[in-house]
């Protein structure tokens, strides 16, 4: 039984960019592809992933796989790997190719001291300059076993010697869930065990879309802003609370490549400013007349920017007393029901609410609490649950790791306590009912009209 797999990798060199295509006199290049100073992430072959910045001025070091100028990935598109050589970048190629299967297998293969080459004579070959592609061929060579490994075997032998010798990288896209993953498995707490599709659950469940208005807590440095951002493409807007009476910690929308575009729905207001009896500290914002004479001033250009950030916080404040909030995701640190009794007032009706904690336990409390008040419909706590799958022909199946623990969901449904409320059914009886009525009062009338023509005729043939 035959079955495709891919082959040995070829690669093809890639022309350097040019200083002129550098600084391109026409618009800026879309998302699509790597702009100058735009944020990538590189995986190497030993899947690790490292953010980079785009500067053509500079080099990028990769460690043992090597350094390349950053200028030769602009205007280039994500998803491509790349080969460094001596003379440059080239892309690397994959073609899909049939395994045969053969009556080998690895019963007759030691566990040691199949291969020839010892290490002092790799470190000798490394000493000589080969390249790495000359070494893997060479350690094959050396291999007293190899021809007795089945195709498979020899497929997994060759690409661990890929990884380890050629100096390849993969370019990725910085998209939410690259990110997050990155962070996921590089540091758990600065994002408090967030798992990808955790997020995304958190995202459908609130109704995050364009043209929405979401309220948002959080201090996972900004990941829940950036999802949202993207999901909403600048059309909505995002009320963010935080601690302090300053702009919260959102460094992670750095990483996305947001246009100002993007991020202009994006409000911030600190605690203190949601209470009504709530005053702004008294500073000078009006600019007296001496001052204004000197337009190089820097009292002027300090009391510009005073009151932008004065008025941009007021219209936040003014917002969010405002209501109307048809989604809310509260993702911190701190007791979650505490924090949506704050919010309350400023929730719209039928509004989604997603509340996430790396632990029940916190979420089992503000889940009792909710199920004894009349402003929640229908309070659930849910574990979300994910497994990795191996996607190659003839071989899928569930990876042997699978991947930590993404977290709980507590999801409700905002609603008004109502007395005089009716539900959407006993509305839509009442008009069916009306309906009916009309109708049959209608066809009353008809029936009417018809008799008395028919009366009248009668009587005109009576007459003559």
């Amino acid at each position: 039984m035959a079955e495709p797999s891919p082959a040995p990798t070829t690669a093809t060199p890639v022309a350097s960019t040019s200083k002129a295509a550098q600084k391109p006199a026409g618009p800026r290049l879309p998302r699509t592809v790597i702009r100058e100073g735009d944020n990538v992430l590189i995986r190497l072959p030993s899947t690790i992933i490292k953010p980079i910045k785009i500067n053509s001025n500079q080099s990028v070091n990769l460690g043992k796989y090597g350094s390349f100028k950053a200028k030769e990935l602009v205007g280039r598109p994500y998803g491509h790997t790349y080969e460094i050589t001596e003379g440059g970048l080239a892309v690397v190629e994959t073609t899909l190719t049939e395994i045969e299967e053969t009556e080998a297998n690895n019963e007759y293969i030691k566990a040691s001291g199949a291969q020839n080459l010892t290490f002092e004579d790799i470190q000798a070959l490394k000493n000589e300059g080969i390249t790495g592609r000359e070494m893997i061929q060479r350690q094959v060579n050396e291999h007293a076993a190899f021809e007795l490994k089945t195709e498979y075997s020899k497929e997994k032998y060759m690409k661990r010697k890929e990884a380890k010798y050629l100096q390849m990288f993969t370019v990725v896209e910085p998209t939410v869930y690259e990110v997050c993953l990155h962070n996921f498995e590089k540091q758990q707490s600065k994002i408090r065990d967030l798992r990808p599709d955790t997020l995304a659950q958190m995202m459908a469940m609130a109704n995050v879309r364009p043209g929405g208005k979401l309220l948002v807590v959080e201090d996972l440095h900004g990941m829940v802003v950036a999802a949202a951002v993207d999901r909403m493409g600048g059309d909505g807007r995002i009320l963010v609370i935080n601690d302090f009476d300053s702009p919260p910690d959102l460094h992670l929308c750095d990483t996305f490549n947001f246009s100002p575009e993007d991020l202009a729905p994006i409000s911030t207001i600190h605690w203190a400013a949601t209470e009504e009896s709530y005053t702004p500290p008294d500073l000078p914002l009006e600019i007296d007349e001496a001052t204004a004479k000197a337009k190089n001033s820097r009292d002027v250009v300090k009391l510009k920017k005073r009151k932008a950030t004065y008025d941009k916080a007021q219209n936040a404040r003014n917002e969010f007393f405002d209501g109307g909030f048809d989604g809310v995701i509260i993702a911190t640190e701190y007791e979650p029901y505490s924090i949506l009794e704050r919010l309350l007032p400023a929730i719209g009706g039928s509004a989604s609410i997603v509340i996430y904690s790396p632990y029940v336990q916190i979420l089992y409390d503000c889940h009792s609490k909710m199920r004894a008040q009349p402003d929640y419909l229908a309070p659930s706590i849910m574990e979300p649950w994910l497994r990795n799958y191996q996607v190659l022909p003839g071989r899928c199946h569930p990876q042997m790791n699978g991947m930590a623990h993404g977290g709980f969901l507590l999801t409700a449904t905002r609603v008004f306590d109502d007395a005089t409320a009716q539900s959407v059914m006993m509305g839509r009886k009442k008009r069916r009912v009306e309906k009916r009525e009309r109708e049959a009062k209608k066809g009353s009338g008809e029936a009417e009209a018809e008799a008395e023509a028919e009366a009248g005729a009668d009587v005109a043939v009576v007459a003559e």
